[in-house]
Order: structure tokens, then C-alpha cells, then sequence
């Protein structure tokens, strides 16, 4: 992490050198931070009534759980992302990713290690290059001959120091569209989480370990590749901004009593895409409503493989049920959190941690010196 600051620092002074004038970051901190605060979710593409699997639509009772669960492995991934300076209205923003998969075998966690898989920390300098400012391709210039290297659309990354273009696939908005270039910026960053996680999932997919068992894996967040071979994985959204349902069923999901689930249902926005990309997905409830919470607060949303049966999501909810203990506290998500997810989280943050205290150093050291 120091090397790859040092990097951005002599790119700086080195852009400097050639006339580009730089402002401080405005001394924020974590992008994300701000993201929720402003109640920002990456949840909904909603809009339209879903195909319910199940009819009629409606509450249902999984089982009781017996406590055991074939959820074996814990996917997830972290991000930290900074504006450390500006060029004029341009936001210079640097990010931190990882992701890793947690195996729980005999109630012991362990990372499982995955031979020729992508670098488990990345690290990021985003620009919007396209925008055709002087400054920018000065800086992009001076990055690049400082060794951070660019990443194709359908490439995993090999390199943990990367430069991105936030503009390179969609239109660039003006130079001086401030807000709209940083979350251009959190966008990138965000695919850049989502493409280390997939090329995992891709890796669990296709170990011998996995291949020969019968364990499945719960990924933090939406299924976004799952390979027909192997179907025994599920994802876990925590964290529903928008539910999927329209009219009455609305009123059903906020009434849903803890330990039930919805029936089955595709989200309205996935009809639209391809076959492979449909999931199957339900509510439930993992505890009943907390003080000073919304009705929402403690439901998730799962997703399965299209062709899962009502009697697997049966199984698969009371799986999910007997993951409430330990409680995932003192995460404030926890009653929509199961406790391996946590750990998985609380494992990465350390990793990030690093570069948050290496990227305020540097956005002072602009300010020391009044921007340039």
C-alpha cells in the first residue's frame, strides 16, 4: 500500500511539474459512507409486478429448522473509496477492493485458498479520462509510466495496482458535472468488487473440493454468474431499499411474522434479460420487527438458481434460519445478517484499513500545499 501511494504522489508532482493545478480533497473520508448517509442503495432495479413461481402469492411456513445447514462456504467482498483532490471539478478518487470466501468446516472458519485466482486486495486510481481534459490525461499519462495498468471489460484483474476510467463505458458527462463524474467513479468501483467476486465464485465453482461434495456457498449481494455444473449457490441481499412486490403484496411482506417466507418469485427487471441471468428469489424474515426499526429492517431478500423448487426453498430458508446464532452483532444489520458473512467482513476490513490511512495522507498533503 505504501508503494502504490508513493506511485500517485510522484504522479502528482510530476503532473504538476507540467502546469495541472490540483485541489485538496474536500476531507470527507469513505465515499461509501457518504453513499448511505444519503440513502443510497445498491439494491432496486424495481418498477414492474414480478412472476410469482408460487401461487397464490402470499406468506408460507418453511419448517422449523433442525440447526443444520449445507451452507459450508462465505463469499463477500469489502470496498473503501476516497476523493483525495480535484482537477477543477474533476474528482481524483482512489479505491480500495477485496473479497475472499470463508470455508466453516467442524464450527472453525479458515479462508480457502483458491491457486491462480485474482489478487485478493486491488487498489484503484479512477478518472474519467474520457471527458478530454488536459489535466486528467496529464495525470493518466504519469500513472500509467508509474506502473498502475488498465482493465478490459471482460478481464479479471492479475495486477493489485489498476488505473480506471469511470467514462469508458457510457457517455461522459461535462468536466463540470461534479456529481455526476463521482458517482461515474462509485460505479467503477462498484464493478470492480462485483468482477473480483464472480471470478471467485467462478474459481469455487470449479475446485475439485467443491465439485466432488454436496456444500453450497452464500454470496453477500446478488447472484451475478452461476454455472449450470454447479448450482449450489444462493446470494443473501440484506438489505431491501425497494421491495419487488407491487400492491397488496406489499402489505403481505411488511406483515411477514419471523421465520416465514414469501412465496417464490423473478424480480420484474431480471424477465427482461437473458434466460441465464433470471433468478429465483424470496423474502424472509429473520426476526420480527426491531424498536426504532422499520418494517424492513429485518428482512432479506435470497436469490437461487432459476430452477430451484418450492420444497428447496423451503430448505434453503430453514438453512438460513439456523444461521441466526451468534448474532451477527454489533453490526447495526443484523437482524437481516447471518453471522459468517460478518466474519467474512470482518476479516477483509483490516485490508482496507491500510490504504484509508495511506489515502488521507496524501489528500493532506495536497492541502499542505494549497492544492498543488
Amino acid at each position: 500500500m505504501r508503494d502504490f501511494a508513493a506511485r500517485i504522489d510522484r504522479a502528482l508532482a510530476a503532473a504538476t511539474k507540467h502546469g495541472v493545478r490540483f485541489s485538496a480533497g474536500a476531507g470527507a473520508g469513505d465515499m461509501e459512507v457518504q453513499q448511505l448517509t444519503g440513502g443510497v442503495e445498491d439494491e432496486g432495479q424495481t418498477g414492474g409486478r414480478p412472476h410469482h413461481l408460487e401461487t397464490p402469492p402470499g406468506p408460507r411456513d418453511p419448517g422449523a429448522p433442525d440447526g443444520s445447514s449445507k451452507l459450508c462456504y462465505f463469499l463477500d467482498g469489502v470496498q473503501s473509496t476516497r476523493e483525495i483532490g480535484r482537477i477543477g471539478a474533476i474528482p481524483i478518487v482512489v479505491t480500495t477492493v477485496a473479497a475472499t470466501i470463508i470455508n466453516r468446516c467442524d464450527r472453525r472458519f479458515s479462508r480457502m485458498e483458491i491457486t491462480g485466482g485474482p489478487p485478493t486486495v486491488v487498489r484503484a486510481v479512477i478518472l474519467p479520462y474520457n471527458v478530454g481534459d488536459e489535466g486528467v490525461r496529464s495525470l493518466w499519462e504519469e500513472l500509467t509510466g508509474a506502473g498502475l495498468s488498465g482493465l478490459r471489460s471482460d478481464e479479471v484483474p492479475r495486477s493489485p495496482d489498476l488505473l480506471l476510467d469511470s467514462t469508458e463505458y457510457a457517455d461522459a458527462p461535462d468536466r463540470s458535472d461534479y456529481v455526476g463524474l463521482r458517482e461515474r467513479a462509485m460505479v467503477r468501483v462498484r464493478a470492480l468488487r462485483e468482477r473480483l467476486e464472480t471470478e471467485l465464485l467462478r474459481r469455487w465453482e470449479n475446485d475439485d473440493r467443491v465439485l466432488a461434495g454436496e456444500d453450497w456457498i452464500a454470496v453477500d449481494g446478488q447472484l451475478r454468474d452461476i454455472r449450470e455444473s454447479n448450482r449450489r449457490a444462493i446470494g443473501l441481499i440484506k438489505s431491501v431499499a425497494r421491495p419487488e412486490f407491487t400492491g397488496d403484496d406489499v402489505g403481505m411482506l411488511l406483515d411477514l411474522d419471523a421465520g416465514k417466507r414469501t412465496t417464490s418469485f423473478v424480480p420484474d427487471w431480471q424477465l427482461r434479460r437473458e434466460l441465464s441471468e433470471r433468478r429465483t428469489s424470496w423474502y424472509m424474515r429473520m426476526w420480527p420487527p426491531q424498536t426504532g426499526a422499520d418494517a424492513l429492517g429485518s428482512i432479506m431478500r435470497i436469490e437461487a438458481p432459476r430452477e430451484t423448487s418450492s420444497d428447496e426453498v423451503d430448505e434453503i430458508t430453514r438453512w438460513i434460519m439456523a444461521e441466526k446464532a451468534p448474532l451477527a452483532k454489533p453490526d447495526s444489520r443484523w437482524p437481516a445478517m447471518i453471522y459468517p458473512i460478518q466474519y467474512v467482513e470482518k476479516v477483509l476490513k483490516p485490508t482496507v484499513q491500510g490504504s484509508e490511512r495511506a489515502f488521507a495522507r496524501l489528500e493532506r498533503q495536497l492541502a499542505a500545499n494549497g492544492g498543488n
